[in-house]
Order: C-alpha cells, then sequence, then structure tokens
C-alpha cells in the first residue's frame, strides 16, 4: 500500500546566500510512503495504519525549528524521521523550493530510500 501526502505547503528559511537569510521562503512537499502493513485494509483502525496526520505534524516540527543550507540535507533530515516507524518499507520524498528563481516556479529535489 502507498500512502501519499501531497502538496504540504510549509514556510521556512532556507538558502545557502546571505540573502536567504532573510526570505520567509515557500517549500512544497510531496511524500509516499510505502508499508506492507495492511491490517487496516480488514480492522479500519487508525492504530492499525500509518498515521499520516503524525507524519505531517513531524514535517511541520522539523521545518519550524530547523533552519537549513540546502534542500537536499532538510529533505535527509525528514526522510531519517519518516523511517523512525519499521512499518513503512520505502519512502519516497519531493521538496519544491518555491520562487528560487525569475521565470520558473520551483526548484525541487527528490529523494528515495527503503527501510533497513
Amino acid at each position: 500500500m502507498i500512502i501519499k501526502i501531497k502538496n504540504l505547503r510549509l514556510h521556512t528559511i532556507i538558502g545557502v546566500f546571505d540573502w536567504e537569510a532573510t526570505v520567509d521562503r515557500e517549500i512544497i512537499i510531496n511524500a509516499e510512503i510505502t508499508t506492507n502493513h495492511l491490517a487496516a485494509l480488514e480492522s479500519d483502525e487508525l492504530s492499525d495504519t500509518i498515521n499520516y496526520d503524525q507524519i505531517i505534524t513531524k514535517m511541520k516540527n522539523t521545518v519550524a525549528k530547523s533552519r537549513f543550507k540546502l534542500v537536499e540535507k532538510l529533505a535527509q533530515t525528514l526522510m531519517e524521521e519518516i523511517l523512525q516507524d519499521k512499518r513503512i518499507t520505502k519512502c519516497k520524498l519531493e521538496i519544491d523550493k518555491v520562487g528560487v528563481v525569475e521565470n520558473v516556479d520551483s526548484f525541487s529535489i527528490t529523494i528515495e530510500q527503503e527501510n533497513s
């Protein structure tokens, strides 16, 4: 089963240039979370599935309390938090940094990792 979180829009200060330290930048996070934990298909109980609200809250908290230079480091930090749940077998994250370059909607990176 794949659980998707689509277009989580958050604001943060992120960047390597001095002027970026003063810009509250929008980022958009998309996640595909794969699990073989399928008990919820039968039970209809939240305790039998991956609680996406908890994952979203973790992502919001990480973005709110941290300052990163690189989107890549932010993505890896979020990935490590998501994969703490051992029921998750794989995660794919895409993070867009909006309004980085004139005439470009966003710049994005995508990482994918399996749980060990």
